[in-house]
């Protein structure tokens, strides 16, 4: 590896990938473990040694650097006794989905990486990412358990807007493509993630745990059924939920504080997406419904950093020195 210092963002997106890696290790044992689905098996294997391969790399970047690396999550954060929690279905929709993150989340810190060797490291991972998210979709197809895409009817020509009516919230005009795109993908990630916060929420021991889901699901509910609406409004066919991705297990299966740290990734993905969503709509009323979930996420998220800080479960990220405290 080069002489040269990490830079604060490398050190940033290095410690963000060694978290989120170790977090994956235990919930894709879990998932090999419980899998019955023998098409599947390989695709968790893979996503497994891709976990295991990016701590490996960060853990040498980190030492490298003499820094210290982080605690992150572990198996003893598993219960390998656990009865099957999530049907081979939801494995399925689950990589499929993490594999979306982990292509926004690497390409991100790829562009955020200016040394040789941890840009390598994050192309490799681009690459790895693409191979399994490709390999979820086509197996999901072929097993008939991918949720499309609506289609539309699309005019032979070109046009351009004529009136500023185009983006006016009263004016509600049909969908563009645009639109469409994000409200619907939204819509599929409020249905994933109300099945996760069903499935913790039925598990965890911990009754502030089991609240703090409940809330979650019924806010991708509200969310869900939010979106639904508007794309139901121009006609346009909403994503199935399915109600049978999940067995009726009790028995814990992750630590609280894995569970806690994966609902804010996905929050953080949430929020994210919303964002994007907001910034291509031209349609003022879709902005603000945006807007408008994205404040509920936002405060969502912070009681559940509380949370996790008033339970010693959030690990601090490398930060800069105190300058200002060194002078007093």
């Amino acid at each position: 590896m080069s002489e040269k210092k990490l830079t604060a963002n490398e050190v940033g997106v290095l410690w963000t990938q060694y978290i989120q890696n170790s977090m994956a290790v235990p919930v894709l044992e879990y998932l090999k473990n419980t899998c019955e689905d023998e098409d599947l098996s390989p695709l968790i294997e893979m996503a497994g040694d891709l976990a295991e391969k990016g701590l490996d790399t960060c853990t040498d970047f980190f030492k490298e650097a003499r820094l210290p690396v982080p605690n992150g999550y572990s198996l003893d954060d598993l219960n390998p006794r656990a009865k099957k929690l999530f049907t081979d279905a939801f494995m399925l929709t689950f990589l499929e989905h993490m594999g979306k993150v982990g292509l926004t989340s690497d390409g991100y810190s790829l562009g955020a990486s200016a040394r040789e060797d941890v840009r390598a490291f994050f192309t490799d991972r681009i690459n790895q990412q693409d191979k399994l998210y490709n390999l979820c979709v086509q197996t999901a197809l072929e097993k008939g358990i991918y949720t499309r895409a609506p289609q539309i009817e699309i005019l032979n020509e070109t046009e351009y807007i004529q009136s500023k009516s185009y983006y006016h919230p009263f004016h509600k005009r049909s969908l563009n493509t645009i639109e469409i795109t994000h409200i619907y993908e939204n819509v599929k990630n409020n249905a994933l993630g109300e099945v996760i916060c069903q499935a913790f929420g039925q598990t965890t021991k911990n009754k502030t745990v089991k609240k703090y889901m409940r809330r979650g699901k019924q806010i991708s509910i509200d969310h869900r059924i939010c979106l639904s609406t508007i794309l139901e409004k121009s006609g346009i066919t909403v994503p199935m939920k399915s109600a049978s991705l999940l067995t009726t297990s009790t028995d814990p299966v992750f630590s609280d504080r894995l569970m806690m740290y994966m609902i804010s990734v996905l929050i953080s993905a949430g929020q994210g997406n919303y964002i994007n969503g907001a910034a291509v709509s031209l349609r003022y009323d879709i902005v603000y419904h945006y807007h408008k979930l994205m404040l509920e996420a936002a405060v969502y998220g912070k009681d559940g950093l509380d949370m996790m800080i008033e339970n010693g479960w959030f690990e601090e990220p490398p930060q800069a020195p105190d300058r200002q405290r060194l002078i007093q």
